[in-house]
């Protein structure tokens, strides 16, 4: 994983395309699941998280659209 920075780019942007690829590649949840145990219970409640996020924004999205 390597990200060039071109001279004329901010090194900002240069940061955020990084982070990107960090995501995509899931690099910090393969390192966390490595280094501690997570409980699958801890998995359940991330996942629940996740989905309510999901529909409050979804929620709130089609009530501002009305």
């Amino acid at each position: 994983m390597a990200v060039i920075v071109h001279s004329n780019e901010n090194i900002d942007s240069a940061l955020r395309r990084l982070h990107r690829e960090v995501l995509r590649e899931k690099i910090l949840e393969t390192y966390r699941a490595k280094a501690f145990r997570v409980k699958p219970s801890v998995l359940d409640a991330e996942k629940r998280r996740a989905y309510a996020k999901t529909k409050r924004r979804r929620r709130s999205a089609s009530r501002k659209a009305k």
